[in-house]
């Protein structure tokens, strides 16, 4: 009797238990039926928000950058023509110079010596010209009186010979070579004496600033060392080695960009004034010389610089680089048609980073979203809020 009660409830209990089943399934089963929405769309939802562009055609700007180092446009390792003791040092690091400027003074008394001694010589060999010739004009006189007394029988010939003609020839000798000789001797002398006193004096061959000094008063100067060493800092350039491709996209006069993160983000204006005719047989790049106008010192040599060659390309399909996204392996963007979206899918081709060429699969003119892309799917509806191509 006890086993027929058990046996009992427990029928009871599955009959509960299957209708409370059906009751629930009941409940939920017109939530799951009739027309369903669109992921990220449910009924009743707003339209996606999105942002659009429209294709254009444009060039694709192409800017290559190649890099370098920026450099003094004239540069000059000073070294003395004569060894010597270094008397004054006459400038240091930054004094700004002229062109002609004595930099350095080496011990000059003994070259000072010398050159006096050469003017003084000189002095002498014009004297001794000078008065050779007023000698002459006597000689030459009496040279003339005794051709008349000889034609006129007066004296004979060989006192002619021996008293006038022998010393006519010997004072235009003394006047017209051998004197003028001796001058010429003794102001090369002093030439060479007032020259290496003036070597003594160590000039500036370039205008601009020291930037090294390397000798001190005491010191020795000899002819391989350089006692300072002098920039002009008025312009800079930057040389870059440029591939073959881009060599024929510049010119003499062609203004680039040159980008020197260590002085300004802004970018300095250059002009390309030397492209070599021909590659370096170890780079095999192209030399190009890019010189910078540095009218505040604030370009130093040594500095990294960037150089942006800009060329148009031919015009292209081109829209946002953000407006291609990848869906299952492909190139595609999102379209909208009547406020719904549309996938495309594209070839494309170069981008400079911004701006991408579309090959393919695009037409001019079509909208394209380029922010809200994750959201869409085929058809949905949306609502464009910034159309930036507009």
């Amino acid at each position: 009797m006890a086993r027929e009660k058990v046996n009992w409830l427990n029928s009871k209990n599955r009959v509960m238990a299957l209708a409370i089943t059906f009751l629930l399934f009941s409940l939920f089963l017109p939530a799951g039926c009739g027309r369903q929405q669109p992921p990220g769309q449910e009924a009743g939802a707003a339209s996606i928000p999105v942002s659009t562009v429209k294709a254009k055609k444009d060039a694709l700007q192409s800017v290559p950058v190649v890099t370098g180092k920026l450099e003094a446009r004239e540069s000059s390792n000073v070294v003395p023509k004569v060894a010597g003791k270094i008397a004054a040092v006459h400038v240091d690091v930054g004094s700004a110079i002229q062109a002609g400027d004595v930099l350095v003074t080496l011990d000059n008394s003994d070259l000072s010596a010398r050159a006096e001694q050469a003017r003084a010589a000189v002095v002498a060999a014009e004297s001794a010209l000078a008065s050779a010739q007023t000698a002459f004009a006597v000689t030459e006189a009496n040279y003339r009186r005794g051709k008349e007394l000889l034609a006129q029988g007066a004296i004979s010939k060989a006192l002619f010979e021996a008293e006038y003609d022998l010393k006519y020839k010997q004072a235009k000798e003394q006047v017209e070579r051998a004197l003028p000789a001796q001058l010429a001797q003794v102001g090369a002398a002093l030439t060479l004496a007032e020259a290496a006193y003036n070597d003594s004096m160590i000039k500036a061959p370039i205008s601009g600033r020291v930037m090294n000094r390397y000798v001190n008063p005491g010191e020795m100067a000899n002819t391989m060392s350089p006692v300072v060493s002098l920039v002009n800092l008025d312009k800079v350039v930057v040389k870059v080695s440029i591939g073959e491709n881009l060599v024929n996209q510049l010119k003499d006069g062609q203004k680039v960009q040159v980008k020197i993160n260590a002085v300004s983000s802004q970018p300095f204006t250059g002009l390309v004034t030397n492209i070599a005719p021909g590659s370096d047989p170890v780079t095999k790049g192209f030399p190009v010389k890019i010189e910078i106008d540095n009218p505040d010192y604030v370009l130093k040599p040594g500095m990294f610089a960037e150089v942006k060659i800009t060329s148009s390309e031919k015009e292209h399909l081109l829209v946002p680089r953000e407006a291609v996204v990848k869906v299952g392996g492909k190139d595609v963007v999102w379209v909208i048609q009547e406020n719904q979206a549309k996938m495309k899918e594209v070839g494309l081709g170069e981008s400079d980073g911004k701006q991408i060429a579309v090959l393919s699969g695009l037409s001019e003119g079509e909208e394209v979203v380029v922010k809200g892309q994750g959201s869409l799917q085929e058809g949905i509806s949306v609502n464009v809020r910034n159309n930036e191509g507009s």
